[in-house]
């Protein structure tokens, strides 16, 4: 029961000190992650024993009644109280499997195209310069063993887009830049998952005495590549098996009841993401990640594969559940407190500082300098030459956990220096890539549309007053169509598309209409949103408004929309629904379909737009 007493007991402690650390930080505005790894700083075992160390100086401390329980934890639950804190060392290895299984629904086909050949320049261009520097710096400045040099090399490689990407939702920048960023982070990932994937598992035989040599380490790196694959199909085949389309909620499927064969195909894939599905895939992926750990193989590549598998042959919609905002914080904040109850303070020295400091000149030299030259190379415009080499900085997450993990498997061979040396360094780039990203991607939006509208707060909400709609109204198709409603001519679906985007850039509602549409077309290639009767429901999901936004398109010619009876489209409801409120896409689907349960709302709806009174019919409606 004591185990089991200290185990509830340090959750707590790691939780509550977390928290307030982030608040704290976010107070004195320094980054909530960088005040969450305080926090667990502060409660870890390595901090604890310094504390203890120094009032050891003192005499007479340990009789003075309000100290004498500190001491007595001291000297007889510290060791159990260490021990537990490595017991939780579990959660960083599931952490780091979800993260990098996330990482494949960027993997997409039609997602790996659009990257095209100029941002995989640049993300090589830059991996190779960020590794070269470092590993060049820790084999020969520093004297590291070789494989420790690359496996610092490798980890240097990897960018934390998380800070960067919130900025650049809350500041509602989307379009060239944000596109860019995201495929050569993605690219930037999964290359430094192969490198450390490879280097750690060298280093792990030449610890155990296993002869290393080019045959042998060809052999080992093939094996386990192959496993580590086959691991990562078989986590793909059970998801695909147990999680499938969501079909209705009862109340939904009473709603479509009379018209089934119109209806259920627009409400057959709920937009909303599931914690049902977050438990499934936790839990096949834990188990996962744990056959591949029990027979050494790197389950950083099992992960991915499952997750490109799934993003490729199965759904999107289960990445969605990876991001439930009510949910992953907690993940998130736990992580980063175990990671700092890790850093060892006590191992600091004059020589681990210059090791620290070596690694964040190297490594922000060989991103700023990859970067740019990058950019150079492929003929990037001036404004994201100057502005892209500075995002790519930001480093936490995946190289924190890996880092955990050196230290874990490495610990008596490495491992700690590795780890006081790149701990620290991670809080820099975290602090100074926030508030170099923040200033970054402010003039960058001075650039695009003007300091006039960025300075001014309330615009972005003043903008077309008649179609913004609060979070909590109820809709109706008046408040979403309104005043966007047009009579267009295509030729093709792809042509439509590109027409109604223009709408939303045209009232305001956007600013760049690219992320819009190729988010949608993506949609149209996983399967055709036209639904039969002539109807189409394009549509996609995007941080670039705060509530649904509705486009309605009557086609002067029907286009081919690959809708399932073969008939051609006539009218459009292009939607895009915010980020934060999925739900909302739904809410206005039960809004517009229970309009076109009326056969003649079409042809009336022609009538009113010849007639200039659109905005009276639909509230008659």
């Amino acid at each position: 029961m004591d185990h089991i007493k200290f185990q509830i007991l340090e959750a707590g402690i790691l939780i509550l000190a977390a928290y307030l650390g982030g608040y704290l930080a976010r107070k004195i505005k320094i980054g909530e992650v960088v005040g969450q790894i305080i926090g667990g700083v502060v409660v870890g075992p390595h901090f604890l024993h310094i504390i203890y160390r120094f009032l050891l100086k003192f005499d007479g401390l340990d009789e003075v009644f309000l100290l004498r329980p500190v001491f007595h934890f001291f000297e007889n639950s510290y060791d159990e109280y260490a021990k537990v804190m490595e017991d939780f060392h579990f959660f960083i290895f599931l952490f780091l499997g979800i993260i990098a299984f996330s990482i494949g629904e960027e993997l997409h086909r039609d997602r790996v195209r659009k990257v095209g050949i100029k941002a995989t320049i640049i993300c090589v261009i830059q991996a190779f310069v960020t590794f070269a520097l470092i590993f060049s710096g820790f084999y020969f400045v520093f004297d590291f063993e070789l494989i420790h040099a690359l496996i610092i090399g490798s980890i240097g490689i990897a960018t934390a887009p998380a800070l960067t990407f919130v900025l650049m939702n809350k500041l509602k920048i989307e379009g060239k830049l944000k596109n860019l960023l995201a495929n050569i982070v993605v690219l930037d990932d999964i290359i430094e998952v192969i490198f450390f994937s490879i280097f750690l598992g060298i280093a792990v035989a030449l610890q155990t005495g296993h002869e290393v040599s080019f045959t042998s380490i060809s052999i080992l790196v093939i094996e386990e590549l192959f496993f580590s694959v086959l691991i990562g199909f078989v986590i793909f085949f059970i998801l695909k098996k147990i999680v499938k389309k969501k079909l209705p909620e009862p109340e939904e499927q009473e709603f479509i009841k009379d018209d089934r064969t119109f209806l259920s195909r627009v409400l057959m894939e709920h937009p909303t993401p599931s914690v049902e599905i977050l438990l499934i895939i936790l839990g096949i992926v834990a188990l996962g990640i744990a056959v591949a750990m029990h027979f050494n193989l790197p389950f950083l590549i099992t992960a991915i594969v499952a997750g490109f598998l799934i993003s490729n042959f199965h759904s999107h919609a289960l990445f969605d559940s990876l991001k439930i905002e009510n949910v992953m914080p907690m993940f998130n904040l736990l992580f980063f407190a175990i990671i700092g109850s890790n850093v060892n303070v006590e191992s600091f020295s004059g020589e681990t500082l210059i090791f620290v400091g070596g690694y964040l000149v190297l490594r922000t030299t060989g991103k700023l300098a990859g970067s740019w030259y990058g950019c150079k190379v492929t003929d990037q415009d001036s404004k994201i030459t100057a502005c892209l080499p500075k995002l790519m900085l930001p480093q936490a997450g995946m190289a924190a956990v890996e880092t955990i993990l050196v230290f874990t498997v490495l610990k008596n061979s490495g491992g700690q220096r590795i780890f006081d040396t790149i701990i620290p360094a991670l809080v820099v780039f975290e602090l100074g890539g926030a508030w170099l990203s923040e200033k970054t991607l402010i003039k960058w939006k001075n650039w695009i549309i003007g300091e006039s509208k960025l300075m001014n707060k309330n615009n972005i909400d003043e903008i077309d007053d008649n179609s913004f709609i609060e979070t909590d109204e109820i809709l109706t198709l008046s408040t979403l169509i309104y005043n966007r409603v047009f009579e267009i001519s295509a030729e093709s679906r792809e042509a439509a598309i590109n027409i109604l985007t223009s709408k939303f850039v045209e009232g305001g509602i956007i600013y760049d209409k690219d992320i819009i549409v190729n988010s949608i077309l993506e949609r149209e290639k996983l399967g055709s949103t036209g639904i039969g009767g002539g109807v189409a429901f394009p549509h996609c999901r995007t941080s670039a408004v705060e509530s649904v936004k509705v486009v309605c398109g009557l086609m002067e010619n029907p286009v081919d929309w690959k809708s399932p009876d073969e008939k051609e489209v006539d009218l459009i409801f292009m939607i895009i629904t915010p980020e934060k409120y999925p739900e909302q896409h739904l809410k206005a689907l039960k809004v517009i379909t229970t309009a076109l349960r009326d056969e003649i709302f079409k042809e009336e709806l022609k009538d009113a737009l010849k007639e200039n009174s659109v905005e009276k019919f639909l509230k008659e409606i």
